[in-house]
């Protein structure tokens, strides 16, 4: 299995130059700040020719051999599967999707969403239409800042902050408004 990496980088980045350099032999995009969703629905459209997608943060590391091709299998064309990141087993802070889901849902984050509760739609769609697979022994390690040995605070994670109450809001409404929808559509795609 051939796994193209995409990378979505802030023109404001003080290390642009560095992470570019970093990245060579990668698809790379450098656009204005936005947030975890819509960077992540962006770099989707770009790519809406592969088989399976996946977001996997800046602060997430991949260590189990062969990752991908093990969340790729679990997904299946129409599924998701998401790896144990040694934070959270409850919620999939890092996903693969196959991207006939992406496709029949129109977004690969919930538009309305800017960083926080991305994951908690993700565990929604997923549970609501039984499609959604969690692999403990394969490990991508979140080094979130909330955890011991995490990455350092940056401003990143001070622009995601300040949309806390804002992406709570928009996930309440989503539950209640769209929901039922969305997950019929995953279903659909299960058939």
């Amino acid at each position: 299995m051939d796994t193209m990496i995409a990378f979505g980088f802030d023109e404001d980045d003080n290390q642009l130059s560095e992470n570019l350099k970093a990245a060579d032999g990668c698809f790379t995009s450098v656009r204005r700040r936005m947030g975890l969703a819509k960077w992540t629905n962006t770099l989707s459209a770009l790519h809406m020719d592969a088989t399976w997608q996946a977001s996997i943060g800046d602060d997430m590391v991949p260590v189990t051999d062969g990752w991908d091709e093990r969340l790729c299998e679990a997904a299946g064309p129409s599924g998701m599967a998401y790896p144990n990141d040694r934070r959270r087993h409850d919620i999939p802070e890092a996903i693969v999707t196959g991207t006939e889901m992406v496709r029949a849902l129109g977004w690969f984050c919930e538009p309305s969403l800017s960083h926080w509760y991305v994951d908690t739609v993700w565990r929604d769609l997923g549970a609501g239409a039984a499609c959604l697979h969690y692999l403990p022994d394969v490990h991508v390690i979140h080094k979130h800042p909330n955890v011991l040995g995490g990455d350092p605070h940056d401003a990143t994670y001070a622009d995601a902050a300040a949309g806390y109450a804002a992406d709570l809001a928009a996930y309440q409404k989503w539950r209640l408004k769209r929901m039922r929808a969305d997950i019929e559509v995953v279903r659909a795609c299960q058939r």
